[in-house]
């Protein structure tokens, strides 16, 4: 005799895929789409979703090395890659979408294998969701910032000029402090 078990949906499911295939698939009650597109092109066409997250990035990555190598020039050259906010930001909605219990979500991307399989990835490593396919060409620097969201940004701003602080001047600080009496006697 067969367990029950044998053929039993996992509870907790992660769905990537293509924008395409995205937008043709019928919203399902209680289920969550996550769609990544690119900068340059308009949001995917989706349906009345009861948990819809859009976000908008290309599918590029970086390294330590990268930044090493742009040094202050990094956030304007990469400035449409994914970046450390947008990583805490899909984080915290991943956390709330747990916390309510949803058990399918769906991600999409162009064409549904390496931003979206980097966020079935974390799905699957950090909250047990079983993903629909073998993830094969996860984009890394997607996956490490949403283990780690602050994982470059000491890195990042130490390249970045401080801003420059005006110091007072003797004479500034002497006619503040004669204005200041003028306007308390009068």
């Amino acid at each position: 005799m067969l367990s029950s078990s044998v053929n039993a949906v996992p509870k907790k499911q992660v769905h990537f895929i293509s924008q395409r295939d995205a937008e043709c698939l019928s919203p399902i009650p209680g289920a969550a789409m996550i769609s990544i597109t690119d900068p340059d092109k308009s949001e995917a066409r989706l349906g009345n979703w009861d948990f819809l997250y859009r976000d908008s990035f290309y599918d590029g990555g970086y390294s330590e090395n990268t930044i090493n190598t742009m040094k202050g020039a990094f956030r304007l050259k990469y400035a449409s890659y994914i970046d450390s906010k947008q990583a805490q930001d899909m984080v915290d909605y991943l956390a709330k979408l747990v916390d309510r219990g949803v058990s399918q979500v769906y991600v999409h991307c162009y064409f549904g294998v390496s931003r979206s399989g980097a966020i079935a990835m974390y799905l699957r490593d950090n909250y047990g969701f079983v993903e629909n396919k073998e993830i094969t060409k996860p984009n890394l620097t997607v996956l490490r910032l949403l283990q780690d969201p602050q994982r470059y940004e000491a890195l990042i701003q130490g390249f970045e000029p401080m801003p420059v602080v005006a110091r007072t001047s003797f004479h500034q600080k002497v006619l503040a402090a004669i204005l200041a009496a003028v306007r308390f006697k009068g």
